[in-house]
């Protein structure tokens, strides 16, 4: 490949992550490093509430032994988060590694948001992230909200040697956070 080639092709690389960080797809800590989830036969299925909402991750792993497997996930906003919206939101989320996207826009806040990633491999870390985005009403003050979660996870089928298994992460570490950033209009 000539020189003039590579240069093109990093400047077409580059100027494409500009515009999806540009754009706002990927939340500030979707490429944060934190603890991760090894979904394992023992093991399929992961959840986690917190103040923003619930996130959950289930793959069949028995039933995908030597293939690539699809890990489903779902979010659905928290009590609190709903009582402060003022309108419906548009979400969207994305993969670090993999060509993966889903979005809804116009929905409710309540909304059970369910997706399916395909094409996920043993022994190799992935980073799925999403971000909603609505109006606001806190304490008087109107607003938006940006809403961001990011969830680490692999898939170890029992099988092959787990790169997982060696890792020696803080037992503080978790698989998957969420923040909750609101702009408030002047």
């Amino acid at each position: 490949m000539s020189s003039k080639s590579t240069k093109k092709i990093a400047a077409l690389g580059s100027a494409a992550l500009a515009a999806v960080l540009a754009l706002g797809a990927v939340p500030a800590h979707a490429g944060t490093q934190h603890g991760s989830f090894t979904f394992k036969v023992s093991d399929p299925s992961y959840t986690k509430t917190d103040g923003n909402g619930t996130f959950t991750g289930q793959v069949n792993m028995a039933g995908t032994v030597g293939r690539p497997a699809p890990m489903a996930w779902s979010f659905r906003t928290s009590p609190a988060i709903q009582a402060i919206a003022t309108g419906r939101m548009t979400c969207s989320a994305g993969h670090m590694q993999l060509p993966y996207h889903d979005s809804h826009a116009n929905v409710g806040v309540d909304y059970f948001w369910h997706s399916t990633v395909p094409n996920n491999r043993r022994n190799k870390n992935y980073t799925l992230y999403g971000n909603c985005t609505f109006p606001v009403k806190v304490g008087g003050r109107t607003g938006k909200a940006d809403l961001g979660f990011s969830f680490n996870y692999s898939l170890f089928d029992g099988i092959t040697p787990s790169m997982t298994a060696q890792d020696s992460g803080s037992t503080e570490d978790t698989p998957y956070t969420s923040d909750l950033k609101i702009a408030y209009d002047s």
